[in-house]
């Protein structure tokens, strides 16, 4: 036996028990928690390189990988089973470190509701200038479009889980959390169920948008909204973002796993590419490598400029412009 076989073994175990468990609903299948451990395959291929497929240090430090593995897989995917279970008798496990130890601040706007339609809203007012809007969430299709005359507005098909909308901050530079996700736990959705976020912002502000969220697929047209920096960072997702020429200089930083990404730039704003990390597939047309960068040809002359900054691991990768 050598670590090549060891390893492609227990892959295969660890899917049958998973497939299996899921067809006898012992479990939900966690693919965003899954998705997180696909640096151990990095690591291991590393190892190999190094070691050698038929070295014994190779083999035990693939046990290693798989015994850290298997069991994370098997306790993430059984834990919201766990918590319904339980929840369903009337006892609450919070399985979860995350806590909000600012709910209770006077000074904070928060609104939470759970199942079916929901609509919510922040209101907007004259002396919002800027404002920074955190968004995380678990499973679901996100979309972004349109314009409000609110600061921002929500609304949700949810078959199960909260959406929230927190305000903090001044009142010239407001704080947004949004997040789509149970009190203390993050949602871990099934085959049989469809959540669908939509989101509209006011686009006479200025923004810094920070999107974090799991498995699912996200469509951001932000092409009408004036955003100074945006950060995304997903798991196992399809993510297509459109972007505008509403402020000079917009800085966007990625970090992905596996994921399908598509950008959409203007022609007429200069546009600049770059990637650390590895890539299964990219298509830049209308950009030419330069310097360790793929810029468009009209980047160094523009007054309006676009910067893409690309980390992650395997991922499909496009960028193109309308």
């Amino acid at each position: 036996m050598n670590s090549k076989s060891l390893f492609t073994g227990g892959i295969l175990i660890l899917l049958g028990i998973l497939f299996l468990g899921k067809e006898w609903g012992w479990f939900h299948i966690n693919w965003h928690e899954i998705s997180r451990l696909w640096p151990l395959l990095l690591i291991y291929l590393g190892m190999i390189a190094l070691l050698g497929k038929n070295n014994g240090s190779a083999t035990v430090i693939t046990i290693i990988l798989l015994c850290i593995a298997i069991p994370t897989v098997l306790v993430r995917s059984c834990q919201e089973r766990v918590g319904t279970a339980f929840n369903k008798n009337g006892i609450h496990i919070d399985m979860d470190d995350d806590h909000d130890n600012d709910d209770n601040d006077d000074n904070d706007e928060y609104t939470s509701f759970k199942g079916s339609n929901q609509k919510l809203n922040s209101p907007m007012s004259a002396d919002i200038k800027s404002a920074s809007f955190n968004f995380s969430g678990g499973a679901a299709e996100f979309e972004i479009s349109g314009t409000s005359q609110d600061l921002i507005e929500a609304d949700a098909s949810l078959t199960f889980g909260n959406i929230s909308l927190k305000k903090t901050g001044d009142s010239t530079n407001p704080i947004i959390d949004f997040a789509l996700r149970g009190k203390k736990n993050n949602i871990n959705i099934g085959e049989d169920n469809n959540n669908k976020i939509n989101l509209k912002l006011n686009p006479s502000v200025i923004w810094d948008m920070n999107f974090e969220f799991g498995a699912g697929k996200a469509d951001f047209d932000l092409s009408e909204y004036k955003v100074k920096n945006l950060s995304i960072k997903t798991g196992l997702t399809e993510t297509d973002v459109k972007l505008g020429d509403k402020v000079d200089n917009l800085e966007v930083k990625i970090e992905s796993g596996l994921t399908d990404i598509e950008f959409q730039v203007p022609e007429s704003v200069g546009c600049r590419i770059d990637i650390d990390g590895g890539l299964n597939e990219k298509d830049f047309d209308g950009f030419i490598q330069k310097n360790g960068h793929w810029e468009t040809s009209n980047f160094d002359k523009s007054t309006k400029k676009i910067t893409l900054n690309f980390n992650g691991g395997l991922q499909s990768l496009k960028v193109r412009r309308y």
